[in-house]
């Protein structure tokens, strides 16, 4: 059996390296232990490693940075938009006490009466608008807060709204009922002319009995039109005993006015009219001594002073 070489305890093995500079030149080399050559690779190898992780960390870093750059514009303005929103808040918190302010003041005008408790106090408070301005230099805390605060502040405006839209749309009840009533309301002379016998106590001059003369008497030429002295439905349009040709008109709200002796009509029946429309031309048929029109009007079917409804 041939004997194997046994490797000497201790002895170190090297990396020999050798360079040759010239043709002519001595050769030089240089022993490296491997144990050293070992180390060294895994050093630089680790350095490497450290580094490639280094550079990771710093992209990662870097994006990060930029990401929270984006997010702390986003979040600015975001803060811009709840300011903006907080002012227009303000702005329609104002206007609703301009509202308010007049539908108080047309009730009073019209002496319609004040809206009960429950709509006449809107309670809007809230936030000043110094503290809406400053509202981008609050900690996030007090954003939380202030936009809470703006978020129960909205939900009272609309309570706040709906009622005021509610009083508002009383008020143009009203007024629409006061402008149907107005329409409705005698106002002008039925023609021009002259009183010849007026409203009360008279002695006829055909039975030359004292009895109540229920409107009053307009001479005029004979043919001369007669006006709707108020917006209505003619009730008749025809001949009546004593009156002639007569009209009657129903304006509403109890409301009557009628016409007699004219010389011809100009209206049917069922037929609306308004202020100034020609219901007739005067004359003196029926129960007259001349061209007149008798003209009257009654209020829940009693005659009344006609004057009084003849600016």
């Amino acid at each position: 059996m041939k004997d194997k070489k046994v490797r000497k305890p201790g002895k170190k093995e090297y990396f020999t390296f050798m360079f040759v500079p010239g043709p002519n030149a001595r050769v030089r080399s240089l022993s490296i232990s491997k144990t050293i050559f070992r180390n060294v690779f895994i050093s630089i190898f680790g350095v490497l490693l450290l580094s490639l992780y280094l550079l990771y960390e710093y992209n990662y870093a870097t994006d990060k940075v930029w990401e929270l750059r984006a997010v702390r514009e986003e979040l600015m303005q975001q803060k811009a938009e709840v300011q903006n929103f907080a002012l227009d808040l303000l702005d329609y918190k104002r206007q609703m006490f301009r509202l308010r302010d007049l539908d108080t003041k047309l009730r009073r005008t019209v002496s319609l009466g004040p809206r009960d408790k429950a709509q006449q106090v809107l309670g809007i408070g809230g936030p000043d608008e110094l503290g809406i301005q400053n509202l981008t230099n609050l900690g996030e805390k007090k954003q939380d807060d202030a936009l809470k605060e703006m978020r129960h502040e909205l939900v009272q405006l609309k309570s706040a709204a709906m009622k005021q839209e509610a009083s508002l749309q009383m008020l143009i009840e009203y007024f629409e009922d006061k402008r149907s009533l107005f329409a409705s309301t005698p106002t002008i002379w039925p023609v021009k002319g002259w009183v010849t016998s007026h409203f009360g106590n008279r002695t006829s001059p055909f039975s030359g009995i004292v009895r109540l003369h229920e409107g009053i008497d307009i001479a005029a030429q004979t043919g001369t039109p007669i006006a709707a002295p108020a917006d209505g439905v003619v009730l008749k349009a025809g001949f009546g005993t004593g009156y002639g040709n007569m009209v009657e008109i129903s304006h509403g709200y109890g409301i009557k006015t009628l016409y007699a002796h004219n010389s011809r009509l100009n209206v049917k029946a069922g037929q609306r009219v308004k202020r100034g429309d020609i219901v007739s031309f005067l004359g003196d048929s029926g129960s007259s001594t001349g061209p007149h029109l008798h003209y009257e009007v009654r209020v829940n079917g009693l005659p009344v002073n006609p004057s009084r409804y003849m600016q």
